[in-house]
């Protein structure tokens, strides 16, 4: 089989050296499954060469758990110092962080009353 029938199949992604480390846990599957569906039927994937792949998936979604559990770390330890941020209008702003919020996967910073993402933070004052 041609890579590029692979990549075809996968669609718009790409599994190259740059983008294999932002790879998600879905696309890996899907490259999996393709794998699994194109073997040759007279050399099948072994069972110990399966297992790896669930393990290194097992391992990134460990690593990717364990970032964003850093990240909340970090903004939570903003609160009660002063940022300099851009608010979701875009504007650039400076105060005191409040609070620290989730919203649909992201990380916000209560800054004087106005929500900022935390992605946005410029300066620790």
């Amino acid at each position: 089989m041609e890579v590029n029938g692979i990549q075809n199949a996968l669609g718009s992604s790409e599994v190259s050296g740059t983008n294999r480390a932002q790879m998600d846990t879905y696309e890996f599957l899907k490259l999996l499954i393709i794998e699994l569906t194109n073997q040759n039927p007279l050399e099948p994937l072994k069972d110990r060469d399966f297992m790896a792949q669930m393990a290194q998936i097992n391992t990134a979604q460990s690593i990717e758990n364990l970032g964003d559990s850093l990240t909340g770390l970090q903004a939570a330890s903003l609160i009660g110092r002063q940022v300099e941020a851009y608010n979701v209008a875009g504007e650039k702003i400076s105060g005191e962080v409040k609070a620290v919020e989730m919203s649909r996967g992201r990380i916000y910073l209560r800054v004087d009353e106005q929500l900022v993402d935390f992605n946005t933070v410029r300066r620790i004052l």
